[in-house]
């Protein structure tokens, strides 16, 4: 899922308003004063050139992270990446503005110092940089969250679709009296998901989990033992206490020394997939048959 940034206007119309706070932070003159100086145009100028500067490398470094280490799927590691390197190239960005604007440009000594950047510049980079990171973190989950959604209400449609003219829900079974359908649970919500489309479910912490050959993940207030009963035998196992499994997810299978066999399913599974020697000849007759 591809997150993009619609802040056109929103950064056409920060850059000046931050600089113009970046200029007036710390300061004790009046605007007033402060107009009739020519010098304090060029500080406004400068200071938004800043905050363009500061805001464009943090911005990169956001949609790089996006791609990398995306907030859903890596949220911790994301959080001490982007908190370092947000810091990492913010801090250098405005010390070297402040430093060639303050020392080389105007040579007005004594704003670049040890103890005017800890006190003022320091904090007011902090703060920048986390209000910006915010923002950004903001539309990203507010993004995520309404493509979800709506790809779940197409889903939801396609289905609909698919099934229309039945009468009732009883309809649903296949001939045979296994279901083409079952209702489960994404989040706060419940959706219909054709069980063509599931992989395998198991079970762990006395939760089912049910996952798509498209690396959707759904949960069940079910049993697996309920689940089982609903599922085509021709096309779904009992690998073990935990495990059903679609045929087609089975891509490699071999046996170990105690006579277990060890399987590979696609897409992997979150926990080693192994069949008893008990049940070993009955799955080789089941997946043979289907050879």
């Amino acid at each position: 899922m591809r997150i993009t940034y619609n802040d056109k206007w929103l950064r056409i119309i920060s850059y000046p308003l931050l600089g113009f706070v970046v200029r007036h932070f710390g300061e004790y003159e009046s605007i007033g004063t402060l107009m009739k100086q020519p010098l304090y145009y060029g500080d406004l100028l400068w200071n938004t050139l800043l905050v363009a500067l500061s805001w464009e490398s943090n911005r990169r470094l956001i949609l790089y992270l996006d791609q990398k280490y995306p907030w859903v799927n890596n949220q911790f590691q994301r959080f001490i990446i982007q908190t370092f390197g947000s810091l990492l190239i913010t801090v250098p960005v405005v010390a070297s503005m402040i430093y060639i604007w303050n020392e080389l440009i105007i040579n007005r000594p004594g704003n670049f110092n040890t103890g005017y950047l800890l006190v003022y510049d320091f904090p007011l980079t902090i703060v920048f940089t986390l209000v910006v990171h915010m923002i950004y973190t903001g539309m990203y989950f507010q993004q995520y969250y309404s493509l979800t959604i709506n790809s779940l209400q197409n889903r939801v449609r396609e289905l609909e679709t698919s099934v229309a003219g039945v009468s009732n829900f009883s309809d649903l079974k296949k001939p045979s009296g296994f279901r083409k359908l079952l209702i489960v649970n994404y989040g706060s919500s419940s959706v219909p998901v054709e069980t063509n489309d599931l992989a395998f479910i198991y079970k762990q912490n006395e939760i089912c989990f049910l996952k798509t050959f498209e690396g959707k993940e759904y949960t069940s207030s079910s049993s697996l033992e309920t689940l089982e009963e609903q599922l085509d035998p021709v096309v779904f196992f009992r690998l073990n206490r935990q495990m059903i499994g679609n045929i087609k997810a089975i891509k490699l299978f071999k046996s170990d020394s105690s006579g277990k066999l060890i399987l590979t399913l696609d897409p992997p599974t979150p926990i080693g997939v192994v069949v008893s020697k008990k049940r070993a000849a009955e799955f080789k007759v089941w997946i043979g048959s289907k050879v």
